[in-house]
């Protein structure tokens, strides 16, 4: 049994109401019938009466007993239960107090201290609950409730805030007669957090800035509060503070964009204009918005003409709308227009890779090169990610085939882009494994011209796979026949090899023509001795030509030894001097040439 407070009060005006029939459950029929009786009766005498003091004191006893059952329900029941809701609904007038108090449940910690158990979600759903019901039921205070619904919506708690986004965007932004407040609120809080205290700007429906009202002019009943509270937490430069407080002025504009996508290019238009924080929480809000809304016709026309600044924001997007999904060939095509035609940035075809033709990727390789390292990660994992139906863009080989096929005069791209590639590339061992570089290598040896950093890639090669040795001496062979120091560049990394990789690099040496053989060891001094050793093995020796060992210093040079003879007998026969003086010089002319 639930005791009615406050009935020395209610008294004089139901003296003819038993006390013990107002001493029912409340919450039971015959109980809420009996209290909208007698606030029906307090109603009419307040209504009815004339006389100044009696209304007065009829109107504020009426306020009192509604007030009071409205706590004892709150009090006594669950939050689950509808008397309270009902209560409100069939009541012949709501005053003051009573918005109050659904404020007090809607907005928990906003006017004064209240009880864990009234911040609690439940009871918040329960005053929610009854403001919905209030604006369907009750057309002349639906304003009043509305802007009670609003207010929770940019509530500082987030349960309390969420459960009120929920109640606006999916039960009242429908409702066409207060569907244009609702979104003028959210757009006012939008604008807030990008403009501080004085709102100086609005936005039009197609999502261009203009001039709009200050605070002094935001007269309209469901966003005066609200409006006011969004602007306290904001920096000394008019802008938002905080990621949580731009968040909290955020989300129900949010929220109708999922309902209303062309609301959504509101936030590409001023995103330029946002802090850092701000930003931030934009790009929180991003992944549930744009999975909700999907490739949708609206969607694609934002992607395809967004406004300049909003880059970032485009890109996240994009990403969201590929990650684990198969972008549609509107979206494909979308991108693909926006790329060629607008912005030529290669980063906002990252996400459609997987999706793009072989041919299609290598016609844009340099521009995925000459991105930032760290983008160019995102284009590695994106090509090798490949789709469910196709498969790879770009197999792990054609990739470094495709960085060593860029020319950085050619192709506008820097070097340090180009190495900076590859060695991203060596970085994902597990990806490019010793196989796949031993496969390159095979076929990079035979392009021609060789590629310019066909060296540099060998070395990484010995550095990361020793066990490659063998092959690599392999390539370096095929180097000679190419007849490597034509190619100046190519030649000292061909030198670096052989002396990073010795002994095993001694045959290959030995391989070279003997003035090669000479400049190598004129270049590279620490080769020489231990070079000779090797080939003054017997076994290597006798297959080696007389010039290398003339080189090496093993043998000595028959011209040299031909002319120590000439020179001798001249000491003892000097009738042929001049003739003998005429040969040696005819002979010291034919080994300069």
């Amino acid at each position: 049994m639930v005791i009615l407070r406050n009935w020395n009060n209610v008294c004089p005006y139901v003296q003819p109401i038993k006390f013990k029939l107002l001493t029912r459950t409340i919450g039971c029929h015959q109980g809420h019938e009996l209290t909208l009786r007698v606030l029906y009766r307090l109603f009419r005498e307040a209504e009815q009466d004339h006389d100044f003091f009696s209304s007065t004191t009829a109107t504020s006893v009426y306020e009192t007993f509604l007030l009071t059952v409205a706590e004892t329900l709150r009090d006594s029941f669950p939050a689950s239960d509808k008397s309270l809701t009902r209560l409100l609904g069939e009541v012949p007038y709501l005053p003051k107090t009573a918005y109050k108090f659904l404020e007090c449940l809607c907005c928990p910690g906003s006017n004064e201290k209240v009880d864990k158990e009234l911040q609690s979600g439940d009871r918040v759903t329960q005053g929610l609950s009854a403001v919905w019901s209030l604006i369907l039921l009750r057309p002349p205070i639906r304003d009043t409730c509305l802007k009670i619904a609003l207010q929770s919506a940019v509530h500082h708690l987030e349960e309390v805030r969420m459960k009120a986004i929920r109640l606006v965007a999916n039960k009242l932004y429908p409702l066409s007669c207060i569907a244009q407040q609702i979104e003028e609120f959210s757009n006012d809080m939008l604008l807030s957090v990008m403009n501080g205290p004085n709102v100086t700007e609005g936005v039009d429906a197609d999502g261009s800035i203009t001039e709009g009202p200050k605070d002094s002019d935001l007269e309209k009943p469901a966003n005066e509060v609200a409006v006011s509270n969004a602007t306290k937490e904001v920096a000394s430069d008019g802008t938002c503070s905080s990621v949580s407080e731009a968040q909290r002025c955020m989300s129900l504009y949010f929220a109708l964009c999922t309902k209303k996508h062309s609301l959504f290019r509101r936030i590409f238009v001023i995103y330029k204009s946002l802090s850092k924080a701000v930003k931030q929480a934009v790009h929180r809000h991003i992944p549930i918005l744009v999975r909700t809304m999907g490739s949708s016709s609206e969607l694609l026309g934002i992607i395809s003409d967004p406004p300049t600044g909003c880059e970032n924001l485009l890109i996240q997007v994009l990403h969201t709308l590929t990650d684990g999904a198969i972008p549609s060939p509107e979206l494909i095509l979308t991108v693909r227009k926006l790329y060629e035609s607008k912005l030529k940035d290669a980063e906002i075809l990252i996400p459609i890779l997987p999706s793009l033709s072989k041919d299609e990727v290598l016609s844009i390789f340099p521009e995925l090169i000459n991105l930032p390292p760290d983008k160019f990660q995102a284009v590695l994992a994106r090509m090798l990610q490949g789709s469910s139906h196709f498969g790879p863009a770009l197999t792990p080989a054609e990739v470094l085939i495709a960085i060593h096929g860029i020319d950085p005069e050619r192709d506008g791209i820097p070097l340090k882009k180009v190495t900076d590639a590859c060695n991203a590339c060596f970085e994902q061992r597990q990806v490019f494994t010793q196989q796949v570089i031993a496969k390159v290598l095979n076929q990079l040896v035979e392009q021609i011209p060789l590629p310019l950093l066909f060296m540099r890639t060998v070395l990484q090669a010995i550095g990361a796979f020793p066990a490659l040795v063998d092959f690599i001496m392999e390539i370096l062979s095929r180097l000679v026949n190419k007849q490597i120091w034509k190619y100046p560049k190519l030649w000292v990394g061909f030198l670096k090899c052989t002396a990073l990789t010795k002994p095993q690099s001694f045959s290959v040496l030995l391989q070279l023509p003997a003035a090669q053989l000479e400049n190598a060891l004129n270049r590279t001094p620490a080769l020489k001795a231990p070079l000779i050793t090797h080939a003054n093995q017997p076994n290597i020796r006798t297959s080696l030509p007389r010039s290398i060992l003339v080189v090496l210093g093993i043998a000595q040079d028959s011209q040299s030894s031909s002319h120590t003879q000439i020179v001798q007998p001249q000491t003892t026969d000097t009738s042929n001097s001049g003739a003998e003086a005429v040969t040696e010089k005819n002979k010291e002319s034919s080994t300069a040439s």
